[in-house]
C-alpha cells in the first residue's frame, strides 16, 4: 500500500481573495489531514479564472500526492473548477447520463439548462455523491496522484469529506494517525518559554511546537509513532515551566478558574468589568458548564450586575499611552475573596481586551490553587 501522501489544499473563489468570506473550509481540512497523518504542504486561494485554477492544479499536483479543492462546482458561468482540472489533466469533459438523471430527480421539476454543467466528468474522474446539494464532487486517481473536488458550501463539503472522501483515502493510502499532547501556560512569553524548554523544542520525533495565543503560550508535542512517548515530554515540560502551566490538552483557563472557585465553596460567579467591551463576559458565557465548577451567572459593563452570586470578580483595563502595554487590575469579593492584584499585558484593540480577560482568570486560578 502506498505511504501517507503529502497534500495541498486549493480554496477556489474570488470571494476569498476579496475578503468577502472567511475560508473555514481550509481550516477544517487542515485539522482533518493532521489527524489522518497527512503532511499538508500548503493552502492556496485561487480566483475564479480558468487559467489560474488550471495552473494551480498543475503546480499542486507536481508537489503533492493528494490535492483537495473546494469551491467552483456550482452551475453558473464563474464556477470553473471542473473545466480547469480538465485542462490541467489534458482530458475532455463529457456528460454523464447517470449524473444528469440524478440531478433531475433531485430538483424534482424544471431544471435550468446551466445545471447540466454539474453532470459532466472527465474520463479519469469518479463522481462523489452530494446528498445535501446539487454539486457532485470528483475523485481523480491518475499519475500516482489523487485530486478531490468538493463543494465550497461548508456543510456540503464536510458531509462529503467525512462520509465519502475519508473512507476512500483510508483505502488508497497508508494513513498513520497523528497523536498530540499539549500544555498551556499563562504569564510567560513565547521566547522565555522556549528558552526554558531548550532541547525539547528541537526534536524531530516527537515533533514539538510553541504558539502564542490570547489565552497564553501553548506547547504541543506530536508523533505518528507510539503515543506513549508523549507523556514523559509533557511531564518534563510541566516541570520546566512550573507554575506558569495552567492545564493540558482540552483544558481551558475559564474552566480551571471556575473549578478553583468551586473547590473553595463558590457555587456562582458574577463579573464587573470596565475598559474591555465585555471580553470577560463573552469568554465566560461561551464556556461549557462542567461538573465540579462554579456557575457563571452574568456580568456588568461599568456597572455592578444585578444578579445574586457567591463571588464577584472585578476587572479594570487601563491603557498606558506610549508603551504598547496596559495595566489590568483584578480583585475578587465575596466567598474565597482575594485582594486587588495588578498585571501588565501587551497588545491593542480587541486582542488587548481578550488578554485582559484571560489575565483576570489566570490571577483567579493562581490565587485559589
Amino acid at each position: 500500500m502506498p505511504t501517507a501522501p503529502r497534500a495541498e489544499i486549493l480554496s477556489i473563489g474570488s470571494e476569498i481573495l476579496l475578503g468577502e468570506i472567511v475560508d473555514t473550509n481550509a481550516v477544517f481540512l487542515a485539522g482533518e489531514l493532521a489527524r489522518l497523518g497527512v503532511m499538508l504542504l500548503g493552502v492556496h486561494a485561487v480566483p475564479d479564472q480558468r487559467a489560474a485554477i488550471s495552473a494551480a492544479f498543475g503546480a499542486a499536483r507536481s508537489r503533492a500526492e493528494l490535492v483537495l479543492a473546494t469551491g467552483g462546482l456550482g452551475p453558473t458561468h464563474d464556477d470553473l473548477t471542473r473545466e480547469s482540472l480538465a485542462d490541467a489533466l489534458g482530458e475532455a469533459l463529457h456528460s454523464e447520463p447517470g449524473l444528469e438523471a440524478q440531478l433531475r430527480r433531485r430538483m424534482s421539476g424544471h431544471m435550468p439548462a446551466m445545471n447540466l454543467r454539474q453532470a459532466r466528468l472527465v474520463p479519469s474522474a469518479q463522481a462523489i455523491d452530494n446528498p445535501i446539494g446539487s454539486a457532485p464532487g470528483w475523485w481523480v486517481d491518475r499519475d500516482a496522484r489523487v485530486t478531490v473536488l468538493m463543494p465550497g458550501v461548508p456543510s456540503e463539503m464536510r458531509r462529503m469529506w467525512s462520509d465519502q472522501v475519508v473512507p476512500r483515502l483510508r483505502v488508497r493510502f497508508a494513513l498513520a494517525a497523528l497523536h498530540s499532547r499539549s500544555l498551556k501556560t499563562y504569564g510567560i512569553g513565547e521566547s522565555a518559554a522556549a528558552e526554558k524548554l531548550g532541547d525539547l523544542l528541537t526534536m524531530s520525533d516527537p515533533d514539538a511546537g510553541i504558539y502564542a495565543r490570547d489565552d497564553g503560550v501553548h506547547v504541543r508535542f506530536s508523533t505518528r509513532g507510539d503515543p506513549a512517548a508523549l507523556q514523559p515530554l509533557v511531564a518534563r515540560a510541566c516541570a520546566l515551566l512550573g507554575d506558569e502551566v495552567y492545564g493540558t490538552d482540552d483544558e481551558t483557563l475559564p474552566q480551571l478558574a471556575l473549578a478553583a472557585l468551586a473547590r473553595h465553596g463558590v457555587r456562582t460567579l458574577a463579573t464587573h468589568e470596565s475598559g474591555t467591551d465585555g471580553a470577560l463576559l463573552a469568554i465566560l458565557s461561551a464556556e461549557r458548564l462542567s461538573d465540579g465548577a462554579a456557575r457563571f451567572v452574568g456580568g456588568g459593563l461599568n456597572v455592578t450586575p444585578s444578579v445574586d452570586a457567591d463571588a464577584l470578580l472585578h476587572l479594570d483595563l487601563i491603557p498606558e499611552e506610549g508603551h504598547g502595554r496596559s495595566r489590568v487590575k483584578i480583585f475578587l469579593e465575596g466567598a474565597a475573596a482575594f485582594a486587588e492584584r495588578e498585571v501588565r499585558i501587551h497588545g491593542s484593540g480587541p486582542q488587548r481586551m481578550r488578554r485582559a480577560a484571560f489575565a483576570a482568570l489566570d490571577q483567579l486560578r493562581r490565587a485559589l490553587r
